[in-house]
């Protein structure tokens, strides 16, 4: 824009009819514009603005100011506010440095503008003039705090809601926090007082971690909070660093809320009720389950199973509105005795055919009929089969084979201890080909011999799973909870060794049941798993308890194929419930309007 400004100008001096500043009738030879490299700083009050003046220097020596300049901003100065005439105005949504350059007749100049953000929020709990007791950089002490949430090293999208700073340390009442993020250029400072029931805790503003998302480029975001009672004065955290890179993610995530026997959906709305009222079992008024989902991908249909492992299966309409007030929610195809059963599945990319696994056998469903569907080519498996899912591209279809548990063929596909990572080709409409093995169970450590939840990668190229001992985290074994162990992992759809996702999951065998986001952006991937690692501390968090919660870790593409490990330290899903067991988290595009 600023190329084509400079050549309009030009041909309009050239034809005789162009301005000038001088007097002389020439041109200067270069332009200075004041003032040098300027800085805005914005804090709680209203920002101010930069007057900015075009100086030209000519051939003979003297200078004058240039009444005819035009003004205009660089893409990055752009961001931070706008001009007006020669006036700048910062917008306060993000702190960086920008250009701005002056044009007259043939000479330009440029200078840099610089815009520092400021803010700091009081809380309620915290007298007028409490910020004052925080010096701009503390010293560390014994009193000192220890930030237990968000982990360090943790990326996210920009799009990701802002993480719930926790952490741990002495909290008397009458004590003061000052949770201090920076990012760039920008600085949002937030005092909070300590009262009965404080949880040690703080959450940004949304508006805030826009600003600092948007300051800090995909850099570190620096995170401290500062500790103050009046015998030890302030003393600061050891520094947690984070980065929120650009990448393009949103999206619905439905999942399990185990502890209410409920599914929730997330989206930018929050969190809420995906079908509030299920239709009940024939058997059974109280019954109302709906689990063992997935989502088509066009984000329209969930097909799930109703009312307990391999009763019926049903799929419900999400861009219906009577999804969320009719009572029973309505299902695509009447659920009746001779319906198809279910319990776990996949849609192919078109959501015309719904791959069903009851029992231990795949079967190929119409999901809008509620019928079953005769296959050609390789039978699909009758048997010993478990948790399949369809490519994006619908070339292929992973499920785990041959599962067993304590070396008898596995009653069902929830429990086993061992199986055989495999992909079934997609050779034309209902046609399979034979199965190909990706990681036989007799190839890996007896610790991941037991492979499940496969997903694709939203490129179809890679599949991610789960391995440990046993297809779940945890069951209830004689009365008693017994854990399972279990890691993620990522291998080519194409074959190659699997790579174990550690980063993921911080060195520690506890993630489970991973699924890739659709979304393909910015050099990431993302997905969604649950852990029974801590989130937080014990106040506000989870820290003890071995709650399921669900996070998300991203996958560096630059990193695939090199043999590294491509994941990053994760986050935590924001807007789930802490205080539930949550699992199952199914990554789909929204469904579409009504």
């Amino acid at each position: 824009m600023m190329r084509a400004l400079a050549t309009g100008v030009a041909a309009l001096w050239i034809a005789g009819c162009g301005p000038s500043g001088s007097g002389h009738g020439t041109d200067p030879q270069s332009i200075e514009v004041q003032p040098p490299n300027a800085t805005i700083t914005i804090d709680n009050a209203s920002a101010p603005t930069i007057d900015y003046v075009a100086i030209g220097h000519y051939a003979d020596g003297h200078t004058e100011v240039l009444d005819d300049a035009v003004f205009s901003l660089d893409a990055d100065a752009s961001v931070l506010g706008s001009l007006s005439s020669a006036t700048f105005a910062a917008n306060g949504t993000a702190a960086g440095t920008g250009t701005v350059t002056a044009i007259s007749g043939m000479a330009s100049g440029a200078t840099g503008v610089n815009v520092v953000v400021h803010r700091t929020n009081l809380d309620p709990t915290a007298p007028p003039g409490s910020d004052a007791n925080f010096p701009d950089q503390p010293p560390s002490g014994a009193a000192a705090p220890t930030i237990a949430y968000p982990l360090d090293s943790a990326v996210m999208p920009n799009t990701a809601a802002a993480p719930h700073i926790q952490w741990e340390g002495t909290a008397n009442t009458g004590d003061l926090f000052r949770v201090r993020i920076v990012g760039g250029l920008a600085t949002i400072d937030t005092i909070v007082g300590v009262t009965p029931g404080f949880k040690l805790d703080a959450l940004p503003l949304p508006a805030d971690w826009q600003v600092i998302t948007a300051s800090a480029h995909a850099q570190p975001i620096h995170i401290y909070v500062d500790h103050y009672d009046a015998t030890t004065g302030a003393q600061r955290s050891p520094e947690v660093a984070v980065r929120a890179v650009s990448s393009n993610v949103s999206g619905v995530i439905y999942y399990w809320d185990l502890s209410q026997g409920q599914m929730q959906r997330i989206d930018g709305a929050g969190r809420a009720l995906a079908i509030p009222n299920p239709p009940a079992s024939p058997a059974d008024a109280n019954n109302h389950c709906v689990a063992c989902h997935v989502v088509s991908r066009d984000g329209r249909y969930l097909a799930g199973e109703l009312w307990g492992g391999g009763d019926k299966g049903a799929v419900f309409d999400l861009s219906d509105p009577a999804i969320l007030t009719s009572n029973p929610a309505p299902t695509v195809a009447p659920v009746t005795t001779a319906s198809y059963t279910s319990l776990f599945s996949t849609f192919d990319p078109t959501g015309s055919r719904l791959l069903v696994n009851p029992g231990t056998q795949l079967q190929l469903v119409d999901p809008l009929a509620g019928t079953t569907v005769a296959t050609l080519g390789t039978p699909l498996p009758a048997a010993n089969a478990a948790h399949p899912s369809w490519s994006p591209d619908g070339n292929s279809i992973a499920f785990i084979n041959n599962i067993t548990l304590g070396g008898n063929a596995a009653p069902w596909a929830v429990d086993y201890d061992r199986g055989d990572l495999q992909i079934i080709p997609v050779l034309g409409p209902d046609t399979f080909g034979a199965p190909v093995s990706l990681v036989p169970a007799a190839s890996v450590d007896p610790a991941f011999a037991a492979p499940s939840w496969p997903s694709f990668a939203p490129d179809s190229a890679y599949v991610a799973y789960g391995a440990g001992t046993n297809s779940r985290g945890r069951n209830t074994v004689n009365s008693t909870e017994v854990m399972f162990p279990g890691s993620l992992f990522l291998v080519p759809t194409g074959g190659g060794a699997p790579i174990t996702l550690a980063t993921a999951c911080g060195g520690v065998r506890d993630c489970y049941l991973p699924n890739f986001s659709p979304y393909d952006d910015g050099g990431y991937v993302w997905i969604v798993f649950y852990s029974l690692r801590d989130y937080g501390n014990a106040l506000a968090g989870t820290k003890g308890t071995q709650r399921r919660q669900m996070w998300i870790t991203g996958i560096d593409k630059s990193k695939l194929g090199t043999g590294a490990d491509p994941s990053l330290v994760p986050y935590w899903l924001p807007d789930q419930d802490s205080a539930t067991e949550n699992m199952s988290a199914f990554w789909a595009v929204p469904p579409p309007p009504p």
